[in-house]
């Protein structure tokens, strides 16, 4: 049996497998697409569409090899953010729309056909998911592996939050543990606060495998609070170009793909060094430009852009999730980096500092969350929550406004133990079938704070009052039919029983009762994936 783990991430994606003989997670190498030694097992997540029409691409190290990436009209990067956001603007490439879920499939094909190539051929594939994923990013991890691996019907397939793996991944073994995940990328800032297992024997936690019961197993990890950020590696490279722009007086940046590849070449090296330089080539007015930066002037752009307010913000809500369950930011002695904008200096003292008398670990940044992820191979089981939550929506007659019925709440424990039942009724004669309309609800207290990008800058804005913002699931007000109704529903009395409950896939079931027919016409019907 050979388990996978992919960590798709939004600068470089890592494969993994755990080894037989050393009985250790190892990062899989893969020539031609992963990048140079030292790290080789990193897949720069870029594809290149040669024909769309054939599926024909070049992903990786590949593009970057080819010096394609500078083509803007054909290379996709920040692929995993644009999956996990509402994108408005969707291009054309030989007349066919190139969707993010289409590009996301044909980098994995590619990166799983890599894989074959090595003779890895996986019973068992598990993905790792950004705490900020969208329901559309769940689901789509969730389809596209049938078109991964040849014998897909077989394959079993998991998906884990990634601040959670990383937490596995770095072996934090104390039974009991607190520990702070921050996952800070090339597009999120995922923090997730949890608390490991009891078992005094980490490498007991494998013999909790199959159906416990309704037992607590010791092998079962808390995630006690989650957060996160739209912001990432990626956004320090804009962020560095819109700066030297500005000092050029540019009014539109030239060659923006090559430059703001220079400036994440500065960026890594000013990780290790004080000082870093480049020599821009501008090809449409054959000039050349000198780039220089040392690590103050690196530190003074990303405080101006907002970069470490939006850090503070962000470790600030985990603290205050978590002192809302009995924990207190004195409580926190681990604190776990992953992800490649922890290498930068700045980051890791102001973590340090912020957080003085913990214990910082930053030796995997990239390996982390996969390693993780091998856990649940190894029977390491995930006691999760919500990190939203879900309501029904509906039209108040005496107020004309619409109210909404509490389904779950955000922080709540799934598969959830006993369902919330509802009685509906019609509300019109003759009624064919009741419909719902079920989404995330978030409620913004008066004073709380929301960060927003205001042209190149991360901006910070206080709400007044009590905010409610609904999405309905599938990102439409279209209503979710439960039941037709047989006989015809007349108002007046309550016709069905609808039970709802949370699965261990994170999937919204209906169990739905005809009180009239005394008729079940679901039982644990899936009508939704949570996020």
């Amino acid at each position: 049996m050979v388990a996978i783990a992919v960590d798709f991430g939004n600068s470089n994606t890592v494969a993994a497998k755990w080894h037989a003989v050393t009985d250790r997670p190892e990062t899989l190498k893969l020539p031609s697409i992963s990048r140079p030694a030292p790290h080789d097992f990193l897949v720069p997540s870029l594809l290149y569409l040669q024909d769309i029409r054939g599926g024909k691409s070049l992903i990786g190290q590949e593009v970057l090899n080819a010096g394609v990436h500078i083509d803007q009209s054909r290379c996709f990067d920040q692929i995993k953010r644009s999956l996990s956001a509402s994108i408005g603007f969707v291009p054309k490439i030989d007349g066919i729309r190139a969707k993010p879920e289409l590009i996301g499939k044909l980098f994995l094909n590619k990166l799983f056909a890599a894989l074959r190539s090595q003779q890895i051929d996986p019973t068992e594939l598990i993905f790792t998911a950004p705490v900020q994923a969208y329901e559309h990013y769940l689901r789509w991890l969730g389809t596209t592996h049938s078109q991964l691996v040849p014998h897909a019907p077989a394959i079993r397939v998991r998906i884990i939050d990634e601040p959670t793996a990383a937490a596995l991944g770095y072996e934090v073994a104390q039974p009991g543990a607190l520990v702070l995940v921050i996952d800070f990328g090339g597009g999120t800032l995922d923090l997730s606060l949890i608390r490991m297992p009891h078992s005094k024997d980490a490498s007991a936690w494998g013999d909790f495998i199959g159906d416990v019961g309704e037992h607590e197993p010791e092998s079962r990890v808390e995630v006690i609070a989650k957060t996160g950020q739209i912001l990432g590696g990626t956004d320090v490279d804009r962020f560095l170009m819109e700066d030297f722009a500005e000092q050029q007086d540019w009014l539109q940046i030239p060659a923006p793909g090559i430059l703001q590849g220079l400036m994440e070449q500065i960026k890594i090296e000013l990780s290790d060094q004080e000082t870093a330089s480049r020599v821009f080539f501008e090809p449409e007015q054959m000039n050349s430009f000198e780039i220089n930066y040392d690590r103050a002037q690196f530190e003074q752009v990303l405080r101006q852009r907002g970069f470490y307010r939006v850090l503070q913000l962000a470790i600030d809500e985990i603290i205050n999730r978590a002192m809302a369950k009995g924990v207190l930011k004195m409580d926190l002695k681990q604190v776990l980096l992953v992800g490649g904008s922890t290498l930068i200096p700045s980051v890791r003292e102001f973590v340090a500092n912020y957080l003085c008398g913990a214990q910082i670990h930053s030796g995997k940044p990239f390996a982390a969350v996969a390693y993780g992820a091998l856990m649940l191979q190894r029977g390491t089981q995930v006691k999760d929550h919500l990190f939203h939550s879900y309501a029904i929506r509906y039209w108040q007659g005496e107020t004309q406004q619409w109210c909404y019925h509490p389904l779950f709440r955000r922080g709540q424990t799934y598969p959830t133990k006993r369902p919330v039942e509802l009685l509906l009724r019609a509300s019109q004669t003759d009624q064919e079938k009741i419909e719902l309309v079920i989404g995330e609800l978030e409620i913004r207290a008066a004073g709380s704070t929301e960060v927003i990008f205001q042209g190149d800058r991360l901006v910070t804005t206080t709400t007044d009052a009590i905010q409610q913002k609904f999405l309905p699931l599938g990102g439409s007000d279209a209503a979710q039919a439960i039941a037709t109704l047989d006989p015809l529903g007349q108002p007046g009395s309550d016709r069905l029983k609808a039970q709802f409950q949370v699965n261990e896939r994170r999937q919204l079931t209906v169990t739905v009762i005809d009180l009239l027919t005394d008729r079940q016409i679901m039982l644990g019907q899936p009508v939704a994936d949570l996020r």
